[in-house]
């Protein structure tokens, strides 16, 4: 060590006195003065006390440390350590950290940042919105670029300019992913046109006749996510299936498409003898009788985001 245990324990003392110096000199009660002088002088003797008692302790520290035995301290000699083995110095150094700052931006895109570079137009990159976002699903075609993709396309959704409808249709046409897909025919109905959206209903209705309950189940878990009218009436006749979890998904399906002209096929279901179908059939129909025979026939901004892929926190 560079300061001595001598320094950092007469410092505490010199200080001690100057204080009681101070403290004397304001003070004009005799017994007062005497008392304090006391306790300097017998903290004094414990600091000299504890003074020896640490120089003792760095003197066998020191004698030990040089090899009285006649050990050899490896860390007095580190010339004839690098000196012997420079190799092995060399490939057991320790690779400089990292900033985990840039490690996240090497790993990971910025992903409000790959939102903006979709929505603006710039002459530094000419190319058109589904482009760029068919060159960034080329290049990873993961869930959180597909999110990406279909966050920005919602939010195009009143920019024609940007995204216009041919390139919409474009889009749907190129891109296989069916969150993606289902998205971008529900912002072409909130412009007005579900063609799109009929087309994907068809296209998911037909896994309705499988043999497998599950690929069954996931039809409806997709035609329920599009929100939208034109799905409940094929969803309907899943309320006859056989199998309980079929019925109990075509139920969750039809209360987020259907509306108030789909109460009455509904309300066969409420003295169901399975409770669990029974319970849902009357929340179903609670939720449904409440919405008109228009609603759900054009798609608005709150059905989309309801069902937005999700993107990774920022």
């Amino acid at each position: 060590m560079s300061i001595s245990f001598t320094k950092l324990f007469l410092l505490p003392a010199c200080i001690g006195a100057a204080i009681t110096y101070s403290v004397l000199t304001l003070t004009a009660d005799d017994s007062v003065q005497r008392e304090q002088v006391s306790y300097l002088e017998n903290r004094i003797l414990d600091l000299e006390l504890l003074l020896a008692q640490k120089e003792e302790e760095l003197a066998d520290a020191r004698f030990f440390s040089t090899g009285a035995f006649g050990a050899t301290n490896a860390l007095a000699q580190p010339q004839t350590t690098t000196t012997k083995t420079p190799p092995t110095v060399v490939n057991n150094a320790q690779p400089a950290p990292i900033d985990s700052a840039v490690a996240v931006a090497t790993d990971k895109p910025d992903s409000q940042q790959l939102l903006r570079d979709l929505g603006t137009k710039s002459d530094r990159d000419p190319r058109s919105f589904s482009e760029k976002a068919n060159d960034l699903l080329a290049g990873n075609a993961s869930q959180e670029s597909i999110a990406i993709v279909s966050k920005s396309v919602f939010d195009m959704a009143d920019n024609r300019e940007i995204l216009p409808d041919y390139e919409l249709e474009s889009m749907y046409q190129n891109q296989s992913d069916p969150d993606l897909k289902r998205v971008i025919a529900q912002v072409m109905s909130t412009r007005g046109d579900n063609s799109l959206l009929e087309k994907q209903i068809a296209k998911t209705q037909t896994s309705l006749r499988s043999e497998n309950p599950a690929e069954r189940q996931q039809a409806l878990v997709e035609l329920g996510k599009t929100r939208y009218a034109s799905a409940a009436n094929a969803i309907l006749p899943m309320l006859q299936d056989g199998d309980t979890g079929v019925k109990l998904d075509a139920l969750l399906a039809l209360r987020a498409t259907g509306n108030q002209s789909h109460v009455r096929q509904v309300e066969v279901l409420m003295n169901h003898p399975d409770p669990a179908v029974s319970w849902l059939a009357k929340d179903v129909v609670n939720n449904l009788q409440n919405l008109s025979e228009k609603a759900r026939t054009q798609l608005g901004s709150a059905d989309i985001v309801a069902e937005l892929p999700v993107m990774a926190a920022p």
